[in-house]
């Protein structure tokens, strides 16, 4: 792995590490005894909505990450074949998320 994937799987870890402590701290909130639900929805929704942003965030630059990186290598390498049905799942992956 070149170093610029080591960089970019570094960012990428780092983005879920954050998505997972806003989901632990949600987590956290509906766990305890005390949670009144109705006491202020705005905030959870609020939290909600950052963990929804940022999950989007995440699969848009794994996206960018994986057409920049591993598609344009194996178009430079003359593979085809196999780049075009890299693009192929790429757009249906694109499809499907943007559902």
């Amino acid at each position: 792995m070149s170093y610029c994937c080591d960089v970019e799987k570094r960012k990428l870890q780092n983005r879920i590490n954050r998505i997972a402590g806003q989901v632990n701290s949600l987590k956290n909130k509906f766990s305890d005894e005390e949670l009144d639900l109705d006491t202020d929805p705005y905030e959870t929704i609020r939290q909600l909505t950052a963990i929804k942003g940022a999950v989007n965030g995440m699969i848009t630059s794994y996206i960018e990450h994986y057409a920049k990186g591993h598609m344009i290598e194996k178009i430079k390498n003359g593979d085809n074949a196999e780049s075009e049905a890299q693009v192929d799942n790429l757009l249906e992956i694109i499809k499907v998320f943007g559902k």
